[in-house]
């Protein structure tokens, strides 16, 4: 299951949490949920308010691979920008793959286009979760080839301007108007990614 929490938060299995937020400082609803691990990409404010998050243990920009109950996660590092870092710093693709084998990555918020190596390493996975808000970020077609050469089961895009956001960045639209697969809105901030099928973009209904 996943539970989508704004931004790019999103919390699996009700086990691991992605990037949390605190709500207030970028202008949308605050977690309200509790984890065992948080993983953060980067130590950037809006991805890093682990305190606010009842939970027993953290990662922030943890590289490599680690296991963590029936999970494998291994950390990646990537860019949060197009110049190696040098803008905005680093920031980790978490790849977790839990004991029936799914697969889900997490793009955290990659600035530039990956490297064929680390396309080889996150290929194909049951969900993929991709900033497409630009400004900060890669933008839409930045995120539509990625995906291209990706290629997994189910997208979900994140880190994009919805009504009530503070930071600017670009809606959801122009990436909606340009992948070519099926979306899908679920109406409730939680799915069980497996009943979905191949192909399809997932957004929650804001």
């Amino acid at each position: 299951m996943i539970k989508f929490l704004y931004h790019s938060s999103f919390l699996l299995d009700n086990t691991i949490l992605f990037d949390p937020h605190d709500g207030g400082s970028i202008g949308l609803p605050r977690p309200d949920v509790k984890a065992d691990l948080i993983l953060i990409t980067h130590n950037h404010y809006d991805h890093n308010a682990y305190e606010i998050i009842p939970h027993k243990e953290v990662k922030i920009k943890q590289y490599g691979e680690i296991s963590y109950d029936s999970y494998i996660i291994e950390g990646i590092k990537a860019y949060h920008d197009k110049e190696k870092g040098k803008r905005r710093g680093e920031t980790a693709i978490y790849k977790v793959t839990d004991s029936k084998g799914k697969t889900i990555v997490h793009m955290g918020d990659i600035g530039h286009i990956p490297s064929d190596e680390i396309i080889e390493k996150i290929k194909n996975p049951d969900l993929l979760m991709i900033p497409v808000g630009g400004v900060i970020t890669i933008n839409a077609n930045e995120a539509i080839e990625i995906i291209n050469r990706v290629s997994p089961k189910i997208v979900i895009p994140m880190h994009y301007w919805i009504k009530g956001h503070l930071m600017p960045l670009d809606p959801i639209e122009p990436f909606l108007n340009k992948i070519n697969r099926k979306i899908v809105e679920i109406k409730e901030k939680e799915v069980d990614e497996s009943t979905l099928e191949k192909g399809t973009v997932i957004i929650f209904k804001v």
